[in-house]
Parts: C-alpha cells; structure tokens; sequence
C-alpha cells in the first residue's frame, strides 16, 4: 500500500480514504470480540448458575448468623452481576436486535440499589434518590436497562473510595425522559472525557476493568434512539445523564 494526500492505496491502486479503513479494523476487532464472548459466556455461565443456585439453597437454612448470611447474599448477587454481564457482552458483539418490551425506569433503579445495597454500605457511601414516579414506562428491555445502570453505579462506587454521596434522580425533560447518575468521587480529567466511551479504553487500573462497561452502555442507549453525556469536575466529581425517548 502506498499514501497519496492523506489517502492509502490498495495493491491494485485503488484509493481507500483512512477513515474506512480504522472502520475495516474496529469491525475485525468487534468479529473477534464476538468470538471471544461466545467462549466466555458459555465457560462462565455454567458455574455461575450453580453459584446462584448453591448460594440461594444454603439462604434457605434457618438460624444463620446474620454475617454469614450477608456473605452469602453478596456471592449470589456478584454472579448474577457477572452473568448479566457477560451475556449483554455477547450481546453486542453479535449486534442482537432489541426486542423493545416496556420498562419502568424507577422500578428497574429499584431493583439495582436493591441489588447493590451492600456494596454501598460497605463502601460508607450514601444513596439519595429523586424520582418523578410519574413517568410513563418506556420502550426498552429491563435486562439491559440493569446492564447500563448497574455499569454507571459500580463506577461511581469506584471513584468514592473513602465514601460519598451518589444521587440518582429521574425526571421528564421535554419529550425525553432523563437519568442523573452523579457522584462525589474524584472526577475524570477533561482530556480523557472524549475517551471513555471508546470500546477497550479504561481509567481504571490494570486487571481492574474492561474498558467496554462505557462503549455498552452508549449503544444500548443509541440503539433506544437516546443517549448518554457527561459532566465532571476533578476532584469533586461526575454526573452521567441519560435520555430515553417517551412513548
């Protein structure tokens, strides 16, 4: 291949313009992923269904002491956190169509708190909620709202390691209905905004993320027609808001 004014020449001199070609590469990449996944989720799952099923059989027993019945809860949870995850990776490397059944927004913030109370105890962080309950249900599936929620919350955690606040606030916003996500943790810097939502791309430590959390979330809102922006401020820090079209 050779270059020609900021274009790449083919092996029989055809002119590709550079931008189809990084689209030619993150396409290979994404194929990859895909594969990936289907050999993840299918190793992954089997034992994570028999930690939720084993951990759900010994909460059954009587007279546990309440510490370990907390651990036992927290098992549970984490696996079918990891499970969830898992299966909406495979997901989107398949580029599955959504099948758009209705979803109460609060109902499904509900059920994620509920699902991360104790990570928010354990952290010493404290959870206010602001809902407008009503807000019509929207075109979209639970499942997958919980996958974007749960991504959004666990990071906030992350970014308040010595505690604070996150605040979860539902609201209409015209012909849109809108979800605040924001925390008191340490910020992300200006030059790494535009970064985030890139599939692989991680401000966390090495081993500690994927970097895909931010780049699934993003298309499981644009594949609703909604979207997803950010504020933060170092130091004092970040509000992610989301837009869901209403019926």
């Amino acid at each position: 291949m050779g270059k020609i004014l900021g274009k790449t020449t083919d092996a029989d001199g055809l002119l590709l313009d550079e931008q189809v070609l990084e689209q030619l590469a993150f396409n290979e990449k994404m194929a990859e992923l895909g594969k990936l996944s289907a050999g993840l989720v299918h190793e992954l799952n089997s034992p994570l269904s028999v930690i939720v099923s084993a951990s759900q059989m010994i909460l059954r027993e009587e007279d546990l002491p309440e510490f370990v019945k907390e651990m036992v809860e927290r098992i549970g949870t984490e696996a079918q956190r990891l499970s969830l995850f898992t299966r909406s990776l495979l997901s989107f490397a398949r580029n599955d169509a959504e099948t758009d059944p209705e979803a109460d927004v609060n109902l499904v913030l509900q059920e994620v708190m509920d699902f991360l109370r104790y990570e928010a105890r354990k952290n010493s962080i404290t959870v206010i909620e602001e809902k407008d309950f009503d807000l019509p249900p929207i075109a979209a599936d639970a499942n997958k709202l919980k996958q974007v929620f749960i991504n959004l919350i666990m990071n906030a955690f992350q970014a308040m390691e010595e505690g604070g606040t996150l605040l979860l606030k539902t609201a209409a916003a015209g012909d849109r209905l809108a979800v605040d996500i924001a925390d008191t943790g340490k910020g992300i810097p200006s030059e790494k905004i535009d970064l985030i939502f890139e599939p692989f791309y991680s401000t966390k430590a090495a081993g500690e993320g994927t970097g895909l959390g931010l780049y699934i979330a993003r298309n499981i809102l644009e594949r609703l027609g909604g979207s997803i922006s950010v504020r933060s401020i170092v130091n004092e820090g970040t509000t992610f808001t989301l837009l869901f079209p209403l019926p």
